[in-house]
């Protein structure tokens, strides 16, 4: 729920955070739910030490990508962890 409700928060966060061209729109949509689920973690969430948060969501893009869409989940809540903690 949490997520849902700073849906646009996150998915400006989100956007600040990709390379130059790309938006949020133009992310598979299973990418974009990880990222979404992170990003919140990360803002919401500072009971829960930045390292664990990251890891969580990359082992989620691992069941669902291969190692090239891992690292940019990893690169990408990396950065917005760096911007909110």
């Amino acid at each position: 729920k949490g997520a849902l409700a700073r849906r646009d928060e996150i998915d400006a966060l989100l956007s600040a955070k990709l390379a130059e061209g790309w938006k949020v729109e133009r992310l598979d949509k299973t990418m974009l739910q990880i990222l979404r689920a992170g990003t919140y973690e990360l803002m919401a969430r500072a009971d829960v030490p930045t390292a664990a948060a990251i890891n969580e969501y990359l082992d989620v893009a691992h069941a669902f990508f291969d190692q090239r869409e891992a690292k940019f989940v990893n690169g990408v809540l990396d950065a917005v962890a760096k911007a909110v903690r």
